[in-house]
């Protein structure tokens, strides 16, 4: 196995049900697209997390209810070296199967209700499945990868999808995402909703956390203080941040 962009991360072959889709029967499997899978909240249309985790995982779950349906389908088939092999759109139903016990907000989250008036929200869920090109080879890039995007807020879009499917990612992404964006609750805090309904997720926590926060190293959540790779250029500065086991899970 080679490593992805990140050395610490090794690259995995394409899964199985990722090669052997069959969309005749057009319906999307949720259990393998969260299986795995890198989860950024208010992720807008960043690529980075594909660049940097393809290959580790073949599935990335975005939520961001500030990005409308044309905005996204007009920056679908934008991935360098990867053709958009299918998409649709995705109701609910498809998506959230199971009753769960939400994680509800407290009186210093923020307001949810405020930001979905001012937006005029409007929740929608779109899969894509992207190829790589054949003038490109492995060290691009995996075969193939799924992206999942939710046109949602980012504490609903995570409850809803992994608590009612009973799983976990095993990445969250937060880049800039508490900058100006306007979001009802910062997802930096550790003691804010969105942290909670990550640490407290009865079926699992992520392995690993990616974000940008300063220049001088520091993990945004203490239950991930061990930095395993830093990733630098002229205009960012990213940190993987893997779990400190010897931490308390509860949020």
């Amino acid at each position: 196995m080679v490593a992805t962009v990140i050395p610490k991360l090794t690259r995995q072959q394409t899964p199985h049900w990722l090669m052997k889709l069959n969309f005749a029967h057009n319906q999307i499997p949720i259990a393998d697209i969260l299986r795995g899978s890198v989860f950024y909240p208010a992720s807008a249309v960043d690529g980075r997390p594909v660049k940097y985790f393809g290959g580790y995982s073949h599935s990335f779950v975005y939520a961001d209810c500030s990005i409308t349906q044309e905005r996204l389908r007009a920056c679908l088939d934008t991935f360098k070296g990867y053709c958009l092999y299918y998409s649709r759109s995705v109701a609910r139903e498809e998506l959230c199967f199971r009753f769960f016990q939400p994680v509800l907000p407290e009186q210093n989250d923020g307001n949810p209700r405020k930001q979905r008036i001012r937006l005029g929200f409007s929740p929608y869920a779109i899969w894509a499945v992207y190829e790589r090109q054949p003038e490109f080879d492995e060290d691009h890039g995996p075969d193939r990868f799924s992206l999942l995007f939710m046109g949602d807020d980012g504490v609903a879009a995570f409850q809803s999808l992994y608590y009612s499917n009973q799983c976990a990612p095993s990445v969250i992404t937060l880049i800039r995402c508490d900058a100006f964006t306007g979001n009802w609750t910062q997802f930096f805090d550790p003691e804010k909703i969105f942290a909670r309904s990550v640490m407290q997720n009865p079926y699992g926590t992520p392995d690993y956390v990616l974000c940008e926060y300063g220049q001088e190293p520091e993990p945004p959540w203490p239950w991930y203080s061990k930095l395993q790779h830093t990733v630098t250029s002229p205009y960012q500065r990213l940190h993987l941040w893997g779990r400190d086991s010897s931490m308390e899970t509860t949020a």
